[in-house]
């Protein structure tokens, strides 16, 4: 057999010092161990371990070599390294990598005495819209516009000067720029966002896009790595939220935008816990005295305390976090009331639903599934969604809509009065019932406007073929004026609060208790 010297062996890999020192450490004694790469005369470049041992032969001492082929183990730990750095989809850098590059970066340029630290500009990058994109058109496409916007970005970056783009999650990205003034970014970002914001074409469909721009540097704001891309979200979330396009972060938003980020991930990770649950108020019919239910969520925070619906539900939408919400809130309710629907004790139970998941189009295959899970007839169950919501979210629901309607579910406008919609409009709807805001109803007894307003809708529903829901009623007068004007249901704390499921439970089989004692 032809023997290969080492030299050629190792090629470029060869340090013949290296090498010297640890054949020397081996006859000394020492166990030695090291990986190299090699290059055999035919085939791929190699990693071995090689193994150094001094052995005692009648001539001398000697050292013995045992080399071991891992080149398998460093191709799977090289895999591993990639995919703990690199977004899958888009091949981006990912979080990790982010904070890697900023400590990094940090290090290299520690400021000497007496000069100016050297500035890194971070911007995170927004998609508008993206969710309700996501849903409508699928996640396929959903996906080739993120990989899109990845192309778009890295063709703006001089990887050269050290800038580089990253994907921080979702639809959310991060543009690194070194050694430029803060006082310069806000141009960098309105180039970027010009060209992130030009229409995507996706299977002969102009989609199109805008983004929002949030701004923080290192050292100026923080030095914290991580803080840092908490403050170009939170100025991100500030762009985002007063329509700014592009916003720089400064301490005057730092409570606010602070908070807000707080929120947002404490809502995340709520979600997980089962820290949201359903509620359940009770409505009455007011002519049969037969009960309705309406599944509310509650979140019950383990610091905080109960924050209010106000305040998460449009967090989750402009999130994302809706679709999860809506899943384990309408989960829950079928779940905990099927046993009392299926027996007739209650008739029907209503569940709230954001216009933001009436444009995914799994919705009604997801409503299907659970539907038979639980053995609940479709027609025992009502989604109800905000006048004011809908009428800004129509076009993109309407097919979903008409599916869902098709199960044989029904539809209820809530908050009717509040969101200026049109007859017109209402129509495409295929509702079966409206709620009456509870705005009319509080003072009823006292307001003459509140009464003909509340007359006039109740006269107006009917016409339409439409059942009416009185919401807010909170004395027996208020409920006895209703009755006279012809409203069908009535709901509000005189007759309950909402209640946990244990709790309505109860509740059910005392009303049916006190309706059986009347009936006597």
């Amino acid at each position: 057999n032809k023997r290969t010297p080492i030299t050629q062996l190792l090629g470029e890999n060869y340090d013949a010092e290296k090498f010297s020192a640890f054949f020397r450490n081996a006859l000394q004694g020492h166990s030695i161990s090291f990986e190299t790469r090699i290059n055999p005369s035919r085939g791929k470049e190699r990693w071995i371990e090689v193994n150094l041992s001094r052995v005692n032969i009648e001539s001398g001492d000697m050292v013995i070599a045992v080399a071991r082929d891992i080149s398998e183990r460093k191709k799977h730990l090289a895999t591993i390294e990639y995919q703990s750095h690199y977004d899958e989809l888009t091949g981006l850098p990912n979080r990790t990598f982010i904070i890697e590059y900023l400590n990094k970066y940090q290090d290299e340029h520690q400021p000497r005495r007496g000069t100016k630290p050297q500035e890194l500009v971070l911007l995170v990058l927004d998609i508008d819209r993206f969710k309700e994109i996501n849903e409508s058109l699928g996640h396929k496409l959903g996906d080739f516009i993120l990989q899109e916007v990845a192309r778009r970005l890295s063709r703006l970056t001089d990887e050269a000067a050290g800038e580089f783009v990253a994907r921080l999650g979702g639809d959310e990205f991060v543009i690194a720029l070194p050694d430029i003034e803060l006082s310069q970014s806000r141009i960098s970002a309105q180039m970027i966002r010009q060209i992130v914001s030009q229409p995507v074409i996706v299977e002969a469909r102009k989609i199109s896009l805008d983004c929002a721009i949030g701004i923080a540097a290192l050292p100026t704001h923080t030095d914290d790595s991580a803080r840092l891309i908490q403050l170009a979200e939170a100025a991100m979330y500030n762009a985002k939220s007063h329509r700014l396009g592009i916003s720089i972060y400064d301490n005057e938003l730092s409570d606010s935008a602070s908070e807000r980020l707080q929120l947002v991930t404490e809502l995340r990770e709520s979600l997980k816990k089962n820290h949201i649950k359903a509620f359940y108020q009770p409505i009455i019919n007011m002519q049969t005295k037969a009960l309705h239910v309406e599944t509310l969520a509650r979140w019950q925070h383990p610091q905080r305390g109960n924050i209010t619906p106000d305040v998460f539900i449009p967090l989750a939408e402009e999130t994302g976090s809706i679709h999860k919400l809506t899943s384990k809130i309408m989960e829950s309710a079928l779940r905990g009331c099927a046993g009392a629907l299926n027996e007739g004790l209650i008739e029907n139970i209503a569940i709230n639903i954001s216009p933001y998941c009436l444009t995914n189009s799994r919705l009604p295959d997801e409503i299907r599934r659970c539907l038979e899970k639980y053995h609940v007839r479709p027609d025992a169950v009502t989604l109800e969604i905000t006048e004011s919501a809908m009428m800004s979210n129509l076009p993109a629901a309407q097919k979903t809509i008409e599916e869902i309607h098709a199960l044989g579910l029904a539809f209820s406008i809530d908050d009717f009065g509040t969101g200026y919609s049109s007859l017109s409009k209402l129509k495409h709807m295929q509702l079966t019932q409206l709620k009456i805001d509870k705005s009319f109803i509080i003072d009823l007894d006292e307001c003459e406007n509140d009464s003909a307003i509340t007359n006039a809708a109740i006269q107006m529903a009917h016409g339409l073929g439409l059942d009416v829901v009185a919401e807010g009623i909170e004395s027996e007068e208020i409920w006895d004026r209703l009755q006279l004007m012809g409203c069908d249901y009535g709901q509000g704390y005189w007759i309950a609060r909402p209640m946990p499921i244990d709790e309505l439970l109860a509740w059910i089989d005392d009303h049916h208790m006190l309706l059986k004692s009347a009936d006597r």
